[in-house]
């Protein structure tokens, strides 16, 4: 990379003008301030080399056997991310091909990925800064750097092993941003660096989805932070460097659908199963407020944000208020910004283009927010900080007022209270078992906490507190069929049957499409002896279109132990049984004994 030049910028009056075509020369320091980045990087990650596999870093990486391996590149783009018996979403292939790797040079050592996720973290924190250097002052990009290296609301992506999506995903979209605003500030955009920035496309689509939003980003760069010609013959130049990237776009997601069967590709949420695109955007508005908590005062962090731990409305509540007044003064900041300070529009046009692939209001997707997803978002968020400081500095040295050294000591401050946030965070993905202990305690009112606790427990062969917590689990969200489906699973392995049943059918009358339900609660009724109900239950299955081989075995079940007990049911077997019984004494009274025959 390049140094950025001290000069005018695009945040300055001069990169109003048409951009000069001379070459900036390097500033000797920049390497220094890159270095010290990359301490804070180091400094607020470190402590998560300790961790071991945590998580969903268990069936994506030490129990997937896909991973445990290096084979044919082509392998790994004809297969989801999640392995099948997980349910096969998601695509990304290079980051299951770069886990391999891993896995191999590694020996299966966890410490492997964690130190690859480390400095992936401290490489993406001098990018962000090499970026920013093309936006604003030296003084204030080195500031929106050190704010996003240490940002404790990175540790999830950092410190959990498949977080390495979100990192090797950031790393394409700031080299390739950084070498289209470095072009830019130039002149023109060169060809040879145009094929950089498609390959790193190219790349970057099949790592993690979100990479998608490249060519988004680049149009807003060039219409926010250049003035040089009309909008339309920038636009125009520019479609030479998107034509390719749309039809990488369009391969992309044929490939994606025709492996996972969907664009999507991961299962919805469960607060958003069934709801339109509006219904979405509603129960987006109680999040926006949490991801304004995240980016600027991240003190607290959880590892899930479900119910109840997050207010779900469908429909417009007084408490959407919050998210409407914070969506409106971004709105409102932005348009003050888009003259006045160019760099502070892009921070902000860069969340908002960054969030938009998990907003869960054009498509649906598994989260309602994961802190993960902000690891990109928080640079554009850390920018616009910076901007701010820097502004609020200036204005009070103006005036020669005596606060003016406040701003320096408290983003100094700000910065150590990050670092140290992070390294003592790292250490809640340590291990599976901690995690979701830690999960429970962190947020009782969230049904995901105690699902998942519930499951480790079983795991761990505590039936009973396991139970009691998918119990809390189904008390907090009735709503989701998945804990009554898992809890019967575990009652039916447990060959009780009875207590199983009944929550087979609680979560059919919440969600009515599903054929392992059905196929549960007739092979539940063979259990219990339950011959005629169970062929009644298949037959309808069928006549559903459901599995038929399945159905048709637990008629064929049926049918034999219908025909070994006379077709008897034995739901009404016992009336039988007492109707006989009192014949057969009727019969003994009348006839003689066999002693007077």
């Amino acid at each position: 990379m390049t140094a950025p030049a001290v000069g005018a910028t695009p945040a300055e009056p001069t990169a109003r003008r048409a951009v000069p075509h001379s070459t900036p020369l390097p500033d000797p320091r920049w390497g220094v301030l890159a270095l010290a980045i990359a301490i804070l990087a180091l400094a607020a990650s470190a402590t998560s080399l300790r961790n071991g596999f945590t998580y969903d870093d268990r069936w994506i990486i030490a129990e997937n056997g896909r991973v445990h391996e290096l084979r044919a590149l082509w392998r790994y783009f004809e297969e989801s991310y999640w392995p099948m018996k997980n349910g096969a979403g998601l695509y990304r292939p290079l980051v299951i091909f770069a886990y391999s790797v891993q896995w191999v040079f590694g020996g299966g050592s966890p410490l492997a990925f964690h130190i690859v996720n480390v400095l992936l973290t401290a490489a993406s924190a001098v990018a962000f800064f090499w970026v920013a250097g093309f936006l604003v002052p030296q003084r204030v990009a080195w500031l929106a750097a050190a704010l996003f290296a240490a940002h404790p609301v990175h540790v999830e992506a950092v410190a959990n092993v498949v977080g390495q999506a979100e990192l090797w995903a950031a790393l394409v979209l700031l080299s390739a941003v950084g070498l289209y605003l470095r072009d830019r500030r130039q002149g023109r955009l060169r060809r040879e660096t145009g094929l950089a920035i498609v390959a790193l496309f190219l790349a970057g689509v099949f790592t993690k989805e979100h990479v998608i939003v490249l060519p988004a980003l680049l149009v807003v760069a060039e219409l926010l932070l250049y003035r040089d010609a009309p909008v339309w013959e920038r636009l125009r130049r520019l479609r030479l460097l998107l034509w390719p990237q749309v039809v990488i776009i369009a391969v992309f997601l044929a490939i994606r659908v025709q492996v996972i069967g969907g664009v999507g590709g991961d299962v919805e949420h469960p607060s958003l199963l069934h709801k339109g695109m509006i219904e979405r955007a509603f129960i987006m508005l109680n999040v926006i407020p949490e991801y304004g908590r995240l980016l600027l005062a991240p003190a607290q962090l959880y590892a899930d944000y479900s119910p109840r731990q997050l207010d779900v409305y469908s429909s417009l509540h007084p408490s959407h208020a919050a998210g409407l007044l914070l969506l409106g003064c971004g709105l409102a900041l932005f348009a003050l910004t888009v003259r006045r300070a160019p760099a502070v529009s892009f921070g902000l046009a860069w969340s908002a283009v960054l969030l938009a692939p998990v907003s869960n209001v054009l498509l649906a997707t598994g989260i309602l927010l994961a802190e993960r997803t902000l690891y990109l978002p928080s640079a554009g968020a850390m920018l616009v900080v910076a901007c701010g400081l820097d502004a609020l500095h200036v204005r009070l040295r103006a005036d020669r007022s005596a606060l003016q050294r406040l701003v320096p000591v408290a983003s100094a401050v700000a910065i150590a209270l990050f670092v140290v946030r992070s390294s003592t965070r790292n250490a809640f993905w340590h291990d599976s078992e901690s995690a979701f202990a830690t999960m429970v305690e962190e947020s009782p009112l969230n049904f995901k906490a105690h699902y998942a606790w519930g499951g480790q427990l079983f795991e761990r062969r505590r039936g009973r507190d396991a139970e009691y917590e998918w119990h809390l689990a189904i008390a907090l969200m009735p709503g989701y069929h998945g804990v009554y489906m898992d809890l019967a699973h575990k009652y039916r392995e447990a060959h009780i049957c009875s207590a199983a049943l009944p929550l087979y059918r609680k979560a059919l009358a919440v969600e009515p499409d599903l054929p392992l339900a059905h196929v549960s609660i007739a092979a539940c009724q063979l259990e219990l002896a339950q011959w005629h109900a169970a062929r009644t239950t298949s037959r309808v299955a069928i006549a559903d279109g459901m599995y038929k081989r399945a159905f048709r075995y637990i008629i064929d079940r049926a049918d034999s132990a219908l025909v070994a007990n006379d077709s008897v049911d034995p739901t009404i077997g016992a009336k039988w049984l007492a109707k006989g019984q009192g014949n057969a004494r009727s019969s003994a009274a009348k006839s003689p004994p066999a002693s007077t025959r």
